[in-house]
C-alpha cells in the first residue's frame, strides 16, 4: 500500500481499457451514488489495484474483479483511499489473473462548488 503514495502515475500492470460509469445525483442533498465497471488488462502479476479517486466512499462489499475465463469473482481484502494523492487502492489476497478481466465498484459522494469531478455548478 505504502508504495502507491506519492507517486506522480498510476502503475502500469492494470491498464483500463473501457469505462461504463452509472452516476445518480440528488440535487436536494447534494449527493450521489454511481456504480462503475472497468475492463482492465493485467498485464503483470499483481494483487494490487490503484485508481484514481477524489472524495469518494467505497464500501467494501460494493468492489469485485472477474477474469474473463476464470469463473471465481475475487474481492478485495483490503480497500484504502489515499485522500492527499486521490488514489484508490484495492488489495487482493490472491495474485489476480494476467488476461482481461472486469472490475466493479460502488461509490457515493458530494457534490461540492470545487469545480473537480462531479459538482454542483
Amino acid at each position: 500500500m505504502e508504495k502507491f503514495k506519492g507517486q506522480p502515475r498510476l502503475p502500469k500492470f492494470a491498464v483500463p481499457k473501457r469505462y461504463d460509469i452509472r452516476l445518480k445525483p440528488d440535487l436536494s442533498a447534494c449527493n450521489f451514488a454511481g456504480f462503475v465497471s472497468i475492463d482492465l488488462d493485467i498485464v503483470a502479476g499483481t494483487n494490487f489495484i490503484a485508481l484514481n479517486a477524489a472524495e469518494l466512499s467505497v464500501a467494501s462489499g460494493s468492489v469485485s474483479f472477474t477474469s474473463r475465463g476464470f469463473s471465481k469473482v475475487l474481492e478485495p481484502s483490503r480497500i484504502d483511499l489515499v485522500e492527499d494523492d486521490e488514489i484508490l487502492v484495492l488489495e487482493f489476497a490472491e495474485t489476480l489473473p494476467i488476461g482481461i478481466g472486469v472490475l466493479t465498484i460502488g461509490f457515493e459522494g458530494a457534490l461540492n462548488d470545487k469545480m473537480v469531478g462531479f459538482y454542483r455548478r
